[in-house]
C-alpha cells in the first residue's frame, strides 16, 4: 500500500560561515541548534564527499578532479584528475566511496561519464590510494549507456561487502524495464568487479548478471539502514513523484510503467513519494553522537527542494526540511567521524541555476548551544493528486518543458526561441509529436515514451502549436 506523507518546510534564518541557525519543531518540542562552517567555496558541483581513516575527506568535483581537505584546509593541488571524463549538463566525475577495508587495502571506487564512438556512457574504476595520489586503475564495469540527464550514479558498499551502483534510465524510460541493458536499475558486484553468485538474474540468459534491482528512474541515494541491512534509495520522479524506496532482491520499481500513486501487481511503489518534487539525491542514516535527536533518522540531500530532508522513520508523519533555500542545492550528505554533518552544494547544474560564482561549497553542521535565533516552521501538504495523466497540457508544458524551452517557448540560457515555428525537427504536429515521444537525448531532451499516454503526448503537441504561433 502505498503511503503519501506531507513534511515540514522549516524557514530559516541564515548566516554565511561560521554562522548560527537553530530549527525548531513545536510538534516534536526539540530545538536543532546548528553552527555553518564553510569549509570550502568556489568549486564545481563537489558531486560526492568521503572520509578517510585519518580523518581528512575527500571529494569528486564533476569536471573531473578528486580533492583533499586534509589539517583543516583544502589542498591547492587535486589528489587526481580523470583525463577522459566527459563533463557536460549533469554528466562527469560522480561517485565515490571507500572500500570497507580501506585500511588494510587503500582500495577507491570512482564513477564517471566517459565519451566513446561518439556516445556517452559511465564506468566504475578502482583505485589504490597511496601518498595522495591514485594509482593503478582497474575499470570494474563500463559501457553503461549515459545521456545528460538521469545518469545515477550513487555507489556504497553494503554490509555484505558488495558493491552497489544505481544507473538512470539515460532519458529513454523505456529501458529501466529492459533486463538486457543496465540503465534504469541498481546493479550489485563483488569488489572486485565479478559478479556476485547470488545475485537475483544470475542463471537469467537474457539478463545482465549484474542487476540487483530495476524499474528505476534516475536512483541517487543508497543507504543501508544500520540494525536491519534494509537498503534505502532515493529517486527523482518524471514532475513530482519523487521516491523513497526499500530496495528488495530482483524487485520491480515500475517506471515508466507506474509513477507517483500508481499500483500495479508485481511492482514495488514507494513507501513515500514528494509531489511537487524535491529532488532527492544522497541520502544516508544518522548514526553520530553530535546530534542525539537525530539518532536512525534518514537524511536526504535535496536538489530542486535546496534543503535536507528529515525522516524519522518510527514517526514518519512528522518530516520536515531544514537549511531549505539557505544554500541552494544540496548533493551530498555525509556523516563525518566527529559525528558532523558535511554537506556539499550542487548550484552549479543547468538549466536549474545559472552557475553564478562564488559556484558551489562544502559546509559543516555541528551543534551549538546559542540560542539568539528564534525560526518559525509551517507545514506543507503534498499535491496528492498530481499523477501526470491528470495534468491538462499546459500544467504538462510546465512541468516537463518550461524549465528548458521557458513558460512561452521563448527560450532559457540553454534553449532557444522556438516561438514561430523555429524547430529542428519539424515545427508541424506530427514531427512535435515524435520529438516528444523519442526525445533528442544527445541534446539532453528526454523522451517521454512510456511515461506519458500518447493522447497526452497529442495534447502537449496541440499546445505547443498554440503558444508558438
Amino acid at each position: 500500500m502505498r503511503r503519501v506523507f506531507t513534511y515540514l518546510s522549516i524557514v530559516m534564518l541564515f548566516a554565511f560561515a561560521s554562522g548560527f541557525i537553530n530549527i525548531s519543531s513545536t510538534k516534536n518540542k526539540e530545538t536543532l541548534s546548528f553552527k555553518i562552517d564553510t569549509l570550502a567555496t568556489n568549486l564545481t558541483v563537489p558531486w560526492q564527499i568521503t572520509f578517510l581513516p585519518d580523518r581528512s575527506m575527500l571529494f569528486t568535483e564533476r569536471p573531473g578532479k578528486v580533492r583533499l581537505y586534509k589539517n583543516g584546509k583544502l589542498q591547492e593541488k587535486p589528489v587526481f584528475v580523470v583525463n577522459d571524463i566527459k563533463a557536460e549538463s549533469k554528466t562527469g566525475l560522480l561517485g565515490m566511496v571507500i572500500h570497507p577495508d580501506f585500511t588494510k587495502n587503500h582500495l577507491i571506487y570512482i564513477a564517471h561519464n566517459y565519451g566513446e564512438n561518439n556516445g556517452l556512457w559511465l564506468r566504475v574504476v578502482r583505485y589504490e590510494y597511496k601518498n595522495d595520489t591514485l594509482i593503478n586503475p582497474q575499470t570494474l564495469i563500463q559501457g553503461i549507456p549515459a545521456a545528460r540527464n538521469h545518469t545515477g550514479c550513487r555507489i556504497v558498499f553494503g554490509p555484505d561487502k558488495k558493491l552497489y551502483i544505481t544507473t538512470g534510465d539515460a532519458d529513454q524510460p523505456i529501458r529501466a524495464q529492459d533486463l538486457k541493458t543496465y540503465n534504469g536499475k541498481i546493479l550489485r558486484l563483488n569488489d572486485d568487479g565479478s559478479i556476485p553468485v547470488d545475485n537475483p538474474f544470475v542463471k537469467n540468459d537474457t539478463a545482465h548478471k549484474e542487476i540487483w534491482s530495476y524499474g528505476h528512474r534516475n536512483p541517487q541515494g543508497l543507504a543501508f539502514q544500520p540494525g536491519t541491512n534494509k537498503l534505502y534509495e532515493t529517486e527523482h520522479g518524471p514532475t513530482g513523484g519523487d521516491e523513497v524506496n526499500i530496495i528488495e532482491k530482483g524487485a520491480n520499481y515500475g517506471w515508466p510503467v507506474i509513477h507517483h500513486q500508481d499500483v500495479k501487481a508485481g511492482m514495488k511503489s514507494p513507501i513515500f513519494e514528494y509531489t511537487p518534487s524535491i529532488g532527492p539525491s544522497e541520502a544516508l542514516f544518522y548514526t553520530g553522537k553530535a546530534f542525539p535527536s537525530l539518532q536512525g533518522n534518514l537524511l536526504v540531500g535535496c536538489l530542486r527542494g535546496e534543503s535536507i530532508l528529515r525522516i524519522p522513520l518510527d514517526k514518519p508523519n512528522d518530516q520536515e526540511v531544514f537549511l531549505k533555500k539557505q544554500f541552494g542545492r544540496i548533493r551530498s550528505v555525509v556523516v563525518g567521524p566527529d559525528g558532523f554533518i558535511y554537506i556539499s552544494t550542487s548550484n552549479f547544474d543547468m538549466p536549474e541555476s545559472k552557475g553564478e560564482r562564488p559556484y558551489d561549497m562544502i559546509l559543516r553542521l555541528r551543534p551549538s548551544t546559542d540560542r539568539t535565533v528564534i525560526t518559525a516552521s509551517e507545514r506543507i501538504t503534498s499535491n496528492n493528486k498530481s499523477d501526470l495523466a491528470k495534468n491538462n497540457p499546459q500544467n504538462m508544458f510546465k512541468q516537463l518543458c518550461a524549465s528548458c524551452h521557458g513558460d512561452k517557448l521563448q527560450g532559457t540560457e540553454v534553449v532557444r526561441s522556438l516561438i514561430g515555428g523555429k524547430f529542428n525537427y519539424g515545427a508541424d504536429k506530427k514531427s512535435i509529436i515524435k520529438t516528444i515521444t523519442n526525445g533528442v537525448v544527445a541534446k539532453g531532451m528526454p523522451a517521454w515514451n512510456g511515461a506519458i499516454s500518447k493522447k497526452d503526448i497529442e495534447g502537449l503537441a496541440d499546445y505547443i502549436l498554440t503558444v508558438t504561433k
